[in-house]
Parts: structure tokens; C-alpha cells; sequence
């Protein structure tokens, strides 16, 4: 009798996991769109383009992958002094974002790495937070 109710439980409790594994990889996903939209959007625009020659572009930006090492620290302190993306000069300071969490920094980056084209590759938690404990 407890081998049928095994039989029976166990499609069940594979499904249940599979169902929570989904929903907490679409809530990431979600939370890096919202922070994005709520930290991001107002200077770099919500389709990744920036604004002109003063913020620079996300959407296809050589400069995610040739910094990458550096990317969680960007987030984190912000940066000033003349960037180079995708042969453009960009001068601007970009403001820190000293009150995110290391998991907020790796859904805002995870999500600029995969939206408007982007296919790079994403970041773990533990890389995000082995750059932060590295930032200058």
C-alpha cells in the first residue's frame, strides 16, 4: 500500500518542485527588469540605447565584455573619467548604487546581459560578489 502512494506522490512532488524552480527563475528575471527600470532607464533608456553621445548604449555595448570583471563594481560605486563604448567616447559620471544588494546587482546585470539582443554570458552570485569585495 505505501508503494502506491508513493507511485502516486511522486509525479506530484516532482512537479511541485519544478513548478517552484520556474517561479523563482521568472521572479529574478523580473526583479533585474524592475530594477533596471527603477535604477537604470532614466540614463541609459528603456530600450538600452542611452542618450546620445552622453550616456552610453547597453545594446551591444563591447564594453560588458571587455569589463566585465568590473561590472558589479560599476553598479555598485558608479564611475567617472572618459569610457570608450563601441568606439564612441562618453565622459559622464554615472552615479553609485551603494544601497542594492549583491543580488540585486546580479539581477541588473543578468538582465542588461540578456535583453535588446544581448547574449553574454550571465552572472552567479558568487561572482558579483567576489568583484564587490575587490571594488577600488
Amino acid at each position: 500500500m505505501k508503494d502506491k502512494k508513493l507511485f502516486y506522490l511522486a509525479p506530484i512532488l516532482i512537479f511541485g518542485v519544478v513548478v517552484a524552480i520556474l517561479l523563482y527563475s521568472t521572479k529574478s528575471k523580473n526583479q533585474g527588469a524592475l530594477l533596471y527600470e527603477t535604477r537604470c532607464a532614466n540614463c541609459h533608456m528603456e530600450n538600452g540605447k542611452g542618450l546620445q553621445s552622453l550616456i552610453p548604449p547597453l545594446v551591444n555595448a563591447d564594453y560588458l565584455e571587455v569589463y566585465r570583471n568590473q561590472l558589479a563594481c560599476i553598479v555598485r560605486k558608479g564611475i567617472e573619467g572618459e569610457i570608450m563604448v563601441n568606439n564612441i567616447s562618453y565622459n559622464q559620471p554615472m552615479p553609485g548604487n551603494e544601497d542594492l544588494t549583491d543580488t540585486d546587482i546580479a539581477n541588473i546585470l543578468n538582465f542588461v546581459l540578456t535583453q535588446w539582443g544581448n547574449q553574454y554570458p550571465i552572472f552567479s552570485l558568487q561572482e558579483v560578489q567576489a568583484q564587490l569585495e575587490n571594488c577600488p
